[in-house]
């Protein structure tokens, strides 16, 4: 039997500047430090995979905080980048694109040149029978997400080259609606728009059993015909989780997933961030029971917190997996 356990961490919002809103960014750096502390006790734990939205802003004091927080992780990491991981077009301070890429993006000379061109994409064999794709959704005019042609061509050579193995694909925005505010005009930007496209492609690659997604700040499984769609929980917004996951290929042709959720702080910080998520939602313009929905989706339900998946069959999704979801 073939076993493979890893970390999913999202959305961290480092900030040198203090919380902000109902990010408690400028805690995310010791929530992180206490992840890799925890991380490091899990012996067999083979790598952590950061779905993006490193830093509140992509500040070189930043940059130093997470670098600082990470250090002492002693497994590999791979990391994808988030809208909140490059400057805007206009603005003169911070990282760029392309430099984020070139810190975090181990296949950066293999990608375009041109200063807008989507660089933070790769592909890495994690195991002889398991290819991890990361691709970069992130653009300059707003906090929405696309992928673009020349990305998408790529993606089908990968998929096409690795048909024989299970393929694990992280992107940072999710690809298909999560929630209610989806449908609302100002904040459509939570799902990639050419998700359909994307999906579509996957439709035609069974190889692709599992994709991983941040950025909409929800803690959700869903499945997608005979793939496994996870939505990752933000580490310094309400409730400040990441995810544990477990593979086991019990032979060729049968592969077990299992996923938990874990607390990435104390209880009463957990709370005091469900009250700014609250507070912040509400002080746009939404109504209580509105945002007591979209708190309650943020969490989870049990299922979306933990549970096992096999080989894409419906019948066969449980509850269950590696914990009860506690620190």
């Amino acid at each position: 039997m073939t076993i493979y356990h890893f970390a999913q961490l999202s959305d961290i919002h480092i900030s040198s500047l203090g919380d902000y809103a109902e990010m408690l960014s400028g805690r995310a750096a010791d929530f992180l430090k206490a992840v890799v502390t925890h991380l490091n006790r899990q012996e067999d734990l083979d790598f952590v995979l950061i779905t993006g939205d490193l830093f509140n802003t992509p500040t070189r004091s930043n940059l130093a905080l997470f670098q600082q927080a990470i250090q002492s992780l002693n497994r590999p990491y791979f990391i994808i980048p988030g809208n909140h991981d490059r400057r805007a077009p206009d603005e003169t301070e911070g990282l760029t694109r392309r430099e984020f890429a070139r810190y975090f993006n181990p296949q950066f000379q293999a990608r375009p040149a041109a200063p807008e061109a989507q660089v933070g994409y790769w592909s890495l064999t994690v195991r002889p029978e398991v290819q991890l794709i990361g691709l970069d959704s992130i653009r300059d005019e707003d906090w929405g997400g696309q992928i673009d042609a020349a990305q998408i061509e790529w993606l089908e050579q990968e998929l096409r080259a690795h048909a024989d193995k299970l393929i694990i694909l992280a992107v940072h925005h999710p690809l298909h609606p999560l929630a209610p505010i989806d449908d609302h005009p100002d904040w459509r930007n939570f799902v990639c728009d050419n998700g359909p496209e994307l999906l579509a492609l996957l439709d035609r690659y069974p190889q692709v059993k599992v994709v991983l997604t941040g950025h909409h700040h929800q803690t959700k499984a869903d499945m997608l015909g005979q793939r496994l769609h996870l939505a990752c929980p933000a580490l310094s917004v309400y409730p400040c989780a990441y995810r544990l996951l477990r593979l086991e290929q019990t032979d060729t042709d049968t592969w077990h997933i299992e996923w938990s959720t874990r607390s990435a702080t104390a209880d009463s910080t957990v709370t005091e961030a469900r009250q700014r998520m609250i507070e912040a939602w509400q002080g746009v313009g939404f109504d209580l029971d509105f945002v007591e929905m979209h708190a309650q989706l943020a969490y989870g339900s049990e299922f979306d917190r933990q549970g096992r998946w096999k080989n894409g069959s419906v019948a066969d999704w449980r509850i269950g997996g590696l914990g009860n979801g506690e620190k």
